[in-house]
């Protein structure tokens, strides 16, 4: 018999051998499954238009302008996934928490400016202002990324150890929709709290939350690989 999910009534696991095996992509996947959307198409966009500002070929602004509003709706599908991700994952730690803010802060200053540049070329050529623009917005979206990577393989946030608990249903459930627009507004209302907090000096960053390995965490070292050669006594390798 399946087991059942989170709130009793999504079978988005079972058993095989004894290990749970996931059967269903899950909502709060959805955000990792887009944001390689806009990470791809902006910063073509970008480098498509200082292409045509240092070379003057207008076939380059008009792909580019094609571009940046797809890169641009691809960052709205992310980022209200991403939203929503963040109400349906575990973030047991302060650093993990913060961190997760500074991700949907930079990702919501990179979608503004996206969308700036993208209202801009709808009717406008592109200038050396619209590209500075938009490559300073890719810049931050490579650091973004990087955030959201050190989230999953460096704390586990999403892991399925991270979410055995959390109200993540399955994708393609029927209360699916309903509730990717109910997480997208509570992880909006999240992130603005906790951006009241840090400017009134409330509650300040955990340590860590910027990407930094903070100064009292102790170094972990990888357990020894055990490698046979032959007969024998296993030989452990560094």
């Amino acid at each position: 018999m399946p087991a059942m999910g989170p709130r009793g009534a999504y079978p988005w696991r079972t058993r095989a051998g004894g290990h749970a095996m996931k059967k269903e992509m899950l909502l709060h996947e959805l955000h990792p499954a887009l944001v390689h959307m806009p990470l791809a198409l902006l910063p073509t966009a970008a480098v498509a238009d200082l292409i045509s500002v240092t070379t003057g070929d207008g076939a380059w602004a008009q792909v580019a302008r094609r571009i940046w509003v797809a890169g641009s709706i691809g960052g709205l599908l992310a980022g209200v996934s991403g939203l929503a991700a963040s109400q349906e994952v575990r973030l047991e730690s302060p650093r993990a928490r913060d961190m997760t803010f500074l991700h949907g802060v930079g990702n919501a200053t990179v979608l503004l400016g996206a969308l700036g540049v993208t209202v801009w070329r709808l009717r406008r050529e592109p200038t050396a202002a619209t590209v500075a623009l938009g490559l300073g917005a890719c810049g931050l979206a490579l650091y973004t990324a990087t955030l959201g990577g050190k989230l999953v393989y460096e704390l586990g946030v999403g892991q399925p150890a991270s979410t055995s608990e959390a109200t993540s249903p399955a994708l393609l459930s029927r209360d699916a929709p309903l509730l990717l627009v109910r997480d997208a507004l509570r992880g909006a209302r999240w992130l603005v709290s906790r951006a009241r907090e840090v400017l009134a000096g409330g509650r300040p960053l955990a340590k860590g939350a910027t990407g930094t390995k903070p100064e009292d965490e102790s170094l972990t070292l990888p357990a020894p690989v055990v490698v046979f050669h032959g007969p024998g006594r296993p030989m452990p390798q560094a």
